[in-house]
């Protein structure tokens, strides 16, 4: 399996909005040869074992899983991939740049 990660810095007070353009995507991602699952992963509290939990800021996190590396910038190549990030949205929403990581699995229970 192959896992991108695009962790998205969302300005403080625009998560609502972040969350919706979320919600309200066209969802063509899920209909590519490949595509296994998306998540949107909300921030979170972090903390080290059996430590107190602290935030982790304001840092979301799109995470996708795909049947192979292959199958996931097939996608990034795609026409419907150029179509679902044409959208038009207020850019004070983000409060730095994304990056993308990715992700060979060694080993896991499935999605």
């Amino acid at each position: 399996m192959f896992i991108s990660i695009n962790h998205i810095p969302v300005a403080t007070g625009r998560e609502a909005d972040f969350e919706k353009l979320f919600r309200e995507r066209d969802r063509l991602v899920e209909k590519q040869s490949g595509f296994i699952s998306l998540d949107i992963l909300k921030p979170g509290t972090r903390s080290i074992m059996g430590g107190k939990a602290e935030s982790a800021g304001n840092e979301y996190q799109v995470l996708t899983r795909w049947k192979s590396e292959a199958d996931f910038r097939a996608w990034v190549m795609s026409d419907d991939f150029k179509k679902s990030h044409a959208r038009n949205f207020d850019p004070s929403m983000f409060a730095g740049q994304s990056y993308l990581t990715l992700h060979a699995s060694v080993d896991g229970a499935g999605a």
